[in-house]
């Protein structure tokens, strides 16, 4: 930070974490996409900050497994949070609560072959999940203030590539680890003086 001939104070930079929420408590192979799951317990070691990124706001998906890490680390630092709905998983539709392999394979396989445009049965495509976690970045970064993202896998996976200034292609790569927190520095632009 600095300071200007009017003694206000100017950012030089601001920063963007994404975390995605702690290990959760179901059976393996279950797609639970919006469906609201408990967390593993001893989920709570995962709300821990780095001593430099501690003065955030924090913006969470209202899915338990993410606000309890929100609402934890709010209270362990003293930050504010906010809800945001659409910060929520992947809407897997009529997929929720299924088993992967009881799924069938030609409709997963449709899936697969184009995850932005082919929309689940009951649910929403790759392009409708971007568009909402990407305005919700895009709301946050105009603020130019340090933020915690709290979110799942899916909207992390795209807000990160945002992050990094790259084209989202990459919707069903990798899975960000679970409580892995990922920080990105950005320089922010400076406002006219009056």
């Amino acid at each position: 930070m600095m300071t200007n001939k009017n003694n206000n104070v100017t950012r030089v930079h601001f920063q963007i974490g994404l975390i995605r929420h702690p290990p959760v408590n179901v059976p393996i192979g279950l797609c639970y996409g919006h469906t609201d799951v408990p967390l593993k317990e001893e989920w709570e070691q995962y709300a821990v900050l780095p001593s430099n990124f501690q003065n955030v706001t924090i913006y969470t998906s209202p899915a338990t497994r993410c606000l309890k890490l929100a609402q934890k680390i709010a209270e362990q630092y003293h930050l504010p949070y906010q809800i945001e709905d659409r910060l929520l998983e992947f809407n897997f539709g009529d997929w929720e609560g299924k088993l992967w392999d009881d799924l069938t394979k030609e409709l997963i396989d449709e899936w697969a072959q184009n995850p932005w445009g082919w929309k689940v049965p009951g649910g929403e495509n790759g392009q409708e999940l971007f568009d909402r976690a990407s305005e919700v970045w895009q709301e946050i970064f105009q603020k130019q203030e340090n933020a915690l993202i709290v979110s799942h896998a899916g909207p992390l996976r795209l807000l990160r590539q945002v992050a990094m200034n790259i084209k989202p292609i990459e919707l069903l790569g990798d899975l960000p680890d679970f409580g892995k927190l990922e920080i990105f520095n950005f320089k922010a632009k400076t406002k006219p003086q009056r």
